[in-house]
């Protein structure tokens, strides 16, 4: 019997690299070593600077690695540096994303980004190249953008809602990353428990490698990830001015919305012990940056649906094998908790955090037990072996069902 057809819909996939982004690279990665025929369709590299002058006039590039294949589809040249700018990559995205449609015919299409419109372009590909939908629930959506107040229609509000319902309802399976996400899709839209499976990104073991840090006068805490309005820079930046006399430094290190403003405020507050480092780093040399921190970093927003998911940058902090300070109130900080691999503290609390930071600090072996736990969590319970024997499964009990 012919291996099934796997169709991946990610508008961000690496060089990319984002949470859905990464989930999407990993699961691609998992099911082709599972034996599935994979394609992924993205967008040209967009993120974290403008399309690169040779694609900007190509519509569909194709490239195989890795044991599948990558679709990459014609995006708007824009940065990512306005609501507006985001809205019309995602917008063009859905569009683009359609124009490989002839050119696959899957059993089985994953929507994964962008969050919540990547079920347009699932639903048109099911319904015409037939393929059973299965949603990659990533973040809270729209929920986490009306906690942010960026909705003021009432009728755009109408539409969302509908939408969501709709991106829960019609999938086969629904994979949130944990708990508290299944309870809200389920009690919110009203979705049968029983298509939803709580499933890990899982992480390659084989990029993100645990090695010693090389010793040096500082002690590092590290920020890895976008700069976005997710996480609670102003908390980083307080404890840096706070610490700012001892011999513990912080480098914030990725590209975003806020890399600007985090550059403006780091002069005015004339912190020296606070770095903002906007360098690309390809993905098989991530690890090398992570391990010269001696603690990383995930200050949460204090907001209930960006609580109510798990960062991908937990799982590869975890992978490299440091303690993860991490602020939170909801599944992030219990994730960190009940893993052993580091220190939770409330969203927004200042002083939880630089006791957090000083509790570290002076004490190596904790540091490196917490961090060993971590990694160990990681070999054993995510590697892409284990996600992928689920996946399969999951795949599997779809045809099965029908």
């Amino acid at each position: 019997m012919s291996a099934k057809k796997v169709l991946i819909i990610s508008q961000y996939f690496p060089p990319d690299i984002s949470g859905g982004g990464t989930r999407a690279y990993n699961y691609a990665l998992c099911l082709a070593q599972q034996g599935y025929e994979v394609t992924v369709i993205t967008a040209h590299p967009h993120l974290h600077a403008k399309v690169s002058e040779i694609n900007r006039k190509k519509t569909m590039k194709k490239e195989t690695a890795y044991g599948f294949n990558v679709i990459k589809v014609w995006i708007p040249s824009l940065l990512h540096t306005s609501a507006r700018n985001r809205i019309i990559l995602h917008f063009a995205f859905i569009i683009s994303s359609l124009f490989p449609l002839f050119h696959v015919k899957p059993d089985v299409i994953f929507a994964s980004e962008p969050n919540l419109f990547a079920i347009i372009p699932a639903y048109v590909y099911s319904k015409l190249r037939g393929g059973k939908v299965i949603r990659v629930v990533d973040d809270l959506w729209p929920e986490a953008i009306y906690e942010r107040g960026y909705v003021k229609s009432g009728m755009l509000r109408y539409i969302l809602d509908k939408l969501a319902k709709f991106s829960y309802s019609y999938p086969e399976y629904i994979l949130p990353l944990t708990d508290e996400a299944k309870n809200l899709i389920c009690n919110s839209y009203n979705i049968n428990g029983k298509k939803i499976e709580v499933l890990l990104h899982g992480v390659d073991t084989n990029i993100y490698k645990y090695v010693d840090k090389k010793s040096e006068n500082d002690f590092v805490l590290m920020y890895s990830g976008s700069l976005v309005e997710s996480y609670d820079f102003d908390l980083i930046l307080k404890a840096a001015k706070e610490l700012k006399n001892k011999n513990i430094k912080f480098i914030i290190r990725g590209r975003g919305t806020l890399q600007t403003l985090l550059h403006e405020k780091k002069e005015k507050m004339g912190l020296e012990n606070f770095i903002v480092d906007t360098n690309i780093v390809p993905l098989d040399q991530i690890y090398i940056e992570l391990s010269k921190a001696d603690v990383l970093l995930a200050p949460m927003k204090n907001e209930y649906a960006l609580n109510s998911t798990l960062p991908t940058k937990l799982l590869e902090y975890q992978a490299v094998g440091r303690p993860i300070i991490c602020c939170s109130n909801g599944s992030p900080g219990k994730y960190i908790e009940n893993t052993k691999s580091g220190i939770r503290v409330d969203s927004e609390d200042l002083v939880g955090f630089v006791q957090a930071i000083s509790r570290l600090a002076s004490n190596q072996v904790l540091c490196r037990t917490l961090g060993l736990n971590g990694r160990k969590f990681v070999e054993e319970n995510l590697a892409f072996e284990k996600i992928g024997m689920r996946l399969s499964f999951i795949i599997q009990q779809l045809f099965r069902n029908n």
